[in-house]
């Protein structure tokens, strides 16, 4: 799954020269926690909820609408950015070894999107979710047994819409996560334990 993807294209931004009033005020009202900051028509930096928040408990005198958006932003803050065919697993890589929350999806020179870990989330929860219903089974290393699972609730009649794997170092083994359309996994359940499969359904 690409950024491009997931990104959010209906970029907010403010300009370097607004308020942080503004800058504020558009994080709450759009419920966001992340602006792009211009200067002109090129992007410089990025801003979050905690700088002014921090802002504040530093200054709390101050008039956020006499303070200019600048103010705030780090003389020596690298702009780290992202393109809109990088993966998904990239974007949230990039995030994590520079402890951000967002990223700037650019096409060259062109801001066309952010992506946030928010976005990242949902998209995992999404993979992991189904309004109908999922089991899970627990798979040993034996080669072959995802097949035989598939294979078993092919037999049932029931399409398979998702699965994800996950390694279980504790027992040697993987649990597959399993999302089914249909809302009675019984039969499912019950086959595949009498093959031995640890197994629950949710």
């Amino acid at each position: 799954m690409l950024v491009r993807e997931k990104m959010n294209a209906n970029v907010i931004s403010v300009n370097i020269s607004d308020t942080l009033a503004k800058a504020e005020k558009l994080m709450q009202q759009n419920k966001i926690h992340h602006l792009p900051v211009f200067s002109g028509t090129k992007l410089t930096a990025m801003i979050s909820s905690s700088d002014t928040d921090q802002f504040k408990l530093r200054k709390p005198d101050a008039d956020l609408a006499q303070i200019a958006v600048r103010e705030i932003v780090p003389a020596n803050q690298r702009l780290i950015t992202i393109a809109p065919d990088v993966s998904i697993e990239q974007a949230v890589t990039l995030m994590q070894n520079n402890k951000i929350g967002s990223l700037p999806v650019m096409a060259g020179d062109k801001m066309i999107g952010v992506i946030t870990l928010s976005d990242v989330l949902n998209t995992f929860l999404d993979l992991l979710w189904n309004k109908r219903s999922r089991i899970s089974v627990e798979l040993g290393q034996e080669p072959g047994l995802i097949a035989e699972v598939a294979t078993v609730i092919g037999n049932a009649c029931v399409s398979i819409q998702r699965i994800v794997m996950f390694p279980r170092p504790e027992t040697n083994s993987y649990e597959a996560l399993i999302s089914l359309d249909t809302d009675d996994t019984a039969p499912i359940v019950a086959k595949l334990k009498q093959k031995g499969y640890t197994i629950s359904d949710s």
